[in-house]
């Protein structure tokens, strides 16, 4: 069963991910059973000018949890590269606000499945970052 027909196709879409980081090292001297609270990381990301020619852009993004400053357990870096290709039929205007806004939350699943693997694998509960509220970004087409 396909439900591809139901839905429209995005745009912009995602065509590779690339996993730069993903380290965990335990900090001994901490408290072991104690996970670090949901807002204790930082998320960065950033990205490419757009390449015009093959119609793509580049978004890395990432999470940090740092047992120094956040008195957590462990310090874990996880880091994506990803490449998107934009159709024709996105504004070039808006792509470098797509990418600095919209991006890093289309990658933000990506990063909290790897940030649960990793603290599951290493022994911890699995921690789980928390969800986020999605800006809506929608296109006026001048005309329609």
């Amino acid at each position: 069963m396909s439900d591809k027909g139901k839905y429209n196709l995005h745009p912009i879409q995602l065509v590779d991910l690339k996993v730069l980081k993903l380290s965990l090292e335990i900090a001994p001297e901490k408290e072991q059973d104690k996970l670090p609270d949901e807002g204790a990381f930082s998320l960065y990301s950033g990205f490419s000018d757009f390449n015009k020619e093959k119609r793509e852009i580049a978004v890395k993004a990432g999470i940090k949890i740092d047992s120094d400053e956040d008195d957590s357990p462990f310090s874990l870096h996880v880091e994506l590269l990803c490449l998107f290709s934009i159709g024709d039929k996105f504004p070039t205007k808006y792509i470098d606000s797509w990418a600095d806004k919209n991006a890093p939350l289309i990658l933000y699943p990506y990063l909290r499945e790897h940030v649960h693997s990793l603290t599951s694998r290493a022994g911890f509960e699995g921690l789980i970052l928390p969800l986020f509220e999605v800006p809506t970004f929608k296109i006026n087409v001048e005309g329609k």
